[in-house]
């Protein structure tokens, strides 16, 4: 039985040893080393070629690292034994030690400090295979007790006194940047900065209309600065005024080159990170009140619920007042503009997937956490930007106009049959009808036709030839039939209704899966439609301050106002709306990352109850996904192991319970579940849950 070898030295180990034992330690060369080698050794295999090409190649290498030799393979000398023995004392202490100041340098992205060192006088941080920094992760891991994958989560937690919550957001975007994953950088180029402190306040012009007259309001958080839309109501005409970013931001220019990378500002709980210089997003281009500011405007004539005309101004405008949401729904503002928008927002047929959002705020090392829902008055806004963008990406379709468009798709066949196999298995009577994707124009024929043609065009072949329509421009072509979609969209909204009078558990797992049908919203050159919002044709328009492809509608508008050839080609729109629906969901996970991290720190500085009552809202192997308040304000995720001790637990094929190998139910989803923190994360702001 052959024995079993140990760990084999590395190479310039072994070469140190043997040149310490032929008495050679300082003032080193490679010929210095293979003319004692060769003489003192007369058992060598290797000739003189494959000797000399051996011993360089170690000592180049050993150089390099500087753990054993010191210098280069010219002139080098090898560590004293004392050295080594310091060296391995020190590897000792650093397998027990956690050094915060090398934590907070490893999570602010700074140097480590020269004292976090194997040998005083000297930074060394690798020996011999032992590296300092990995040890210090494993050191990390232990002493915090968290059970996080991620190492920096464990040194978060331990050095978190050290942070304000603002530098520990700062570091955490400083580090994603460093990573590669934070495409938003912290400061805004200082030359972009200086170029906008210098533009003209705006100025009445021939080609503008002046629409100082009309009483416009913006309406808007309590906390906004950027104001880039306004309103206003008279008789049957609703005025809606969007900043006119695209006066100062022109094509092909340095700020736009850098607002296209940028292409949406992130708004997190301590900053904004702008796609726009200060002097645009929160002054020139702001609708303040008693300011004239340059707007691109829609006149939108309204009957009963409907905008049956409109007409767009390149105008100046001075807004009347700044409100904030509390204060049209405590002073009672505006009710014929509420009236309007709750026609506007009945007559459409859509889903309420509204959910309660969590808004941390940060003062200081105080943080507050609030929950924000829907109101009357952010109801009223979204209904009225909504009918803006609609009426602006018609007006432009309508001309041919290239268009980045916000287009949402249907939820996809498998995914209904899913949900459907789902409440079958529960003994739900709902059973949603498979989406149709007959396009604008198209009979049931046609679109079976349509669909032969394209497994035609995958290689699938069919005894009828099937002839290959021309596109015919139309800018609707595309988009799905209106009657199929509201049909979809109705049996979503009568499944919701249904789903009201049966059991607190079921109810919660009709709204999960019809929730979890949406798809992602993109923007795209070509017009899909917007299956959501129940539209043929959907742009982004109304908020150019925050988001490019508005910019680019604007351009576009611009350039019809003025007849002349439209400044965005599709190509250029095309690649446009690819980078743009890119940025827009960077944007949203670091959004989203940032609020829960100060959510988590909340947590960890209150005094209130780490357990909860809550809801089982997902079930993915091998994570149990659990909604706290049971408002979909505060979620967190318990591994399923937590849960069977040594016993095999499994999710079932569909999603609805943990069972044990003999299919009986141990956790189903909907249920109530009494849980516990088991560890908080505030560097990504996960949550790791356990049962009480």
């Amino acid at each position: 039985m052959k024995r079993r070898k140990g760990r084999e030295s590395p190479p310039e180990e072994r070469l140190y040893r043997r040149l310490l034992s032929h008495g050679l330690e300082k003032d080193l060369s490679l010929e210095l080393v293979l003319e004692t080698i060769q003489a003192k050794e007369s058992n060598l295999k290797l000739n003189e070629k494959q000797l000399r090409s051996q011993i360089q190649e170690t000592i180049v290498h050993a150089c390099r690292k500087g753990e054993l030799f010191i210098g280069d393979s010219d002139n080098f000398t090898l560590r004293s034994k004392e050295e080594r023995l310091n060296i391995e004392q020190a590897v000792r202490k650093a397998q027990n030690e956690v050094d915060e100041k090398a934590m907070l340098a490893i999570l602010k992205g700074e140097d480590l400090p020269d004292e976090f060192t194997l040998l005083e006088g000297e930074v060394l941080r690798t020996f011999l295979g032992f590296d300092m920094v990995k040890q210090l992760e494993k050191n990390a891991k232990r002493e915090s007790e968290l059970r996080f994958p991620d190492p920096l989560i464990s040194m978060a937690w331990l050095v978190r006194e050290h942070f304000t919550p603002e530098e520990l957001l700062d570091a955490r975007l400083a580090y994603r940047r460093k990573m590669g994953i934070n495409p938003f950088p912290r400061e805004y180029r200082e030359d972009l900065i200086q170029f906008a402190e210098k533009l003209p306040n705006p100025e009445l012009s021939e080609d503008r209309v002046d629409l100082r007259h009309i009483p416009f309001v913006t309406i808007d958080p309590p906390d906004a600065r950027d104001f880039d839309d306004a309103v206003c109501l008279i008789d049957d005409t609703l005025w809606v005024a969007i900043a006119d970013v695209a006066h100062y931001v022109k094509p092909d220019t340095a700020l736009d080159r850098y607002a296209k990378e940028r292409a949406t500002s992130v708004y997190l709980p301590h900053c904004v990170l702008p796609m726009l210089p200060p002097k645009l997003a929160d002054d020139l281009c702001s609708l303040r009140d008693d300011a004239d500011r340059f707007a691109m405007v829609m006149e939108m004539k309204i009957e009963g619920d409907k905008v049956v005309s409109s007409k767009a101004h390149q105008a100046l405008i001075r807004v009347k007042e700044n409100l904030s949401y509390n204060d049209v729904i405590e002073g009672e503002l505006f009710p014929e503009m509420m009236d309007l928008s709750k026609r506007m927002r009945a007559k459409r047929i859509g889903l309420d997937i509204a959910g309660a959002e969590r808004r941390p705020r940060i003062n200081g090392d105080e943080i507050s956490l609030e929950v924000k829902w829907p109101n009357d008055a952010t109801e009223m806004i979204e209904a009225f930007m909504v009918a803006t963008n609609e009426a602006v990406g018609h007006l432009l379709g309508s001309l041919d106009a290239a268009l980045p468009w916000r287009c949402h798709s249907p939820p996809d066949s498998p995914e209904v049959e899913s949900l459907n196999a789902k409440l079958e298995t529960l003994g739900i009577d709902i059973e949603l009808p498979m989406p149709s994707h007959r396009k604008t124009g198209e009979s049931a024929s046609d679109e079976t036709m349509n669909l032969l043609s394209a497994w035609a065009d995958a290689g699938l072949s069919f005894d009828n030839e099937i002839e290959e329509e021309e596109e015919d421009g139309n800018y609707l072509s595309s988009v799905v039939d209106s009657e199929a979609r509201g049909e979809m969209l109705q049996a979503l909204r009568d499944a919701q209704a249904s789903a009201s009078n049966l059991s607190d558990v079921k109810r919660r797992v009709v709204d999960q899966g019809l929730f979890q049908l949406m798809q992602r919203a993109i923007y795209s050159e070509e017009n899909l439609g917007h299956f959501g919002l129940d539209l043929d044709a959907y742009v982004h328009f109304t908020s150019p301050i925050r988001r490019y492809p508005d910019l680019v509608v604007h351009r576009q508008l611009k350039s019809h106002l003025r007849n002349q050839e439209w400044m965005h080609t599709l190509e250029q729109v095309e690649e446009i709306s690819a980078h743009c629906s890119k940025r827009s969901t960077q944007a949203k996970k670091l959004e989203w990352e940032l609020v829960a991290s100060v959510c988590n720190m909340h947590l960890a500085n209150s005094d209130e109850s780490s357990t909860w009552k809550a809801r089982v809202v997902g079930l993915r192997s091998p994570w149990i996904y659990l909604d706290l308040e049971d408002d979909g304000s505060f979620e967190g995720r318990m591994h399923i192991s937590q849960l069977g001790g040594k016993e095999r637990l499994m999710v079932d094929l569909f999603g609805l319970k943990v069972e044990r190998e003999d299919g009986s139910s141990v956790l189903e989803l909907g249920q109530r579940f009494e849980c516990r923190l088991r560890g908080l994360d505030i560097w990504s702001g996960t949550l790791d849950l356990a049962p009480i």
